[in-house]
């Protein structure tokens, strides 16, 4: 039986990567405390993982990561979240907003 492939190229994911990074850089929805025991690319790792797989959740996402890739560091869901969490919604909606516009703009 032939292996399941992924639905993106690992070319894709690094461009997707770049490009995630520099536009949640515009932005103030993700905040990174300065005593965090990830980085802001481990932390897009698991986002971008549950936002172009088949995975369901952030939970889920975070869990295939670490059995895919059991040699990286991994933040768990509770962490994405709390990382998250201090944001309202109207500032995180506000946010992909103007992520859109740079995108689309």
């Amino acid at each position: 039986m032939k292996p399941k492939n992924d639905s993106i190229s690992n070319i894709d994911i690094t461009s997707l990567l770049a490009v995630s990074s520099e536009l949640f850089s515009l932005i103030n929805i993700i905040t990174l405390p300065d005593e965090a025991n990830y980085s802001y690319q481990e932390f897009l790792n698991v986002l971008l993982h549950a936002a172009t797989s088949s995975t369901n959740s952030l939970e889920s996402a975070s869990n295939d990561l670490r059995s895919k890739i059991p040699n990286i560091r991994i933040p768990s869901a509770d962490t994405i979240f709390n990382y998250i969490k201090p944001n309202s919604i109207e500032n995180i909606l506000s946010s992909f907003r103007k992520i859109n516009g740079e995108v689309l703009g």
